[in-house]
């Protein structure tokens, strides 16, 4: 959804739009997901208010959707909602904090800020961006999962393992061997 930046008053205005799944899941395979721990399996939702104040653009509401996850440690596909608030400010492009100040240090404020140019602003790139910041640093299908054996790759939340135990780490097999002398 593309707003031009005249039709941005200082009075709020709400609107709701689906950003494609397509977007979201091009820019996580653009990351660290190679393995696809995450994959949207719906549009995202999008309801969003959005008013101006000088220069400055201010926006806030809320993204849904419905994510397909793998487990971290089972590797289990699993459904998982995705319901988050969001907001963030657009500055112009050239009048930020860090932008004269270099050597300042970011603050709290200075995350949610960011930069526009051009007559209008395109809204499903930013909020992709605010639907991955929303998603769990590690993806569990539940938080007492067993995960797998790293002997013999058997789901634990599902059968019982049959190892005996891990096998001891050959790099100390000579700490084990040495057997320490009697003090007299």
């Amino acid at each position: 959804m593309k707003i031009r930046l005249e039709d941005i008053s200082e009075e709020p205005t709400r609107k709701s739009f689906a950003a494609t799944a397509e977007a979201v899941n091009d820019r996580l395979a653009e990351g660290r997901n190679e393995a696809e721990e995450f994959r949207l399996s719906e549009p995202l939702a999008v309801d969003v208010t959005y008013y101006r104040a000088g220069d400055d653009l201010y926006f806030s509401g809320t993204l849904a959707t419905k994510l397909q996850a793998s487990c971290a440690r089972c590797l289990a596909t699993y459904a998982l909602p995705l319901d988050a608030p969001f907001q963030f400010v657009l500055v112009p492009e050239g009048s930020g904090p860090s932008e004269l100040e270099p050597d300042r240090e970011l603050e709290a404020d200075d995350l949610a800020l960011s930069f526009f140019s051009g007559p209008e602003i395109d809204l499903e790139p930013l909020c992709s961006e605010q639907a991955i910041l929303a998603l769990p640093t590690r993806a569990l299908c539940r938080e007492d999962c067993k995960g797998l054996c790293p002997s013999c790759g058997v789901d634990k939340n599902t059968a019982a393992c049959e190892c005996t135990g891990a096998a001891p780490d050959p790099r100390w097999a000579a700490l084990r061997a040495w057997k320490p002398r009697a003090s007299s």
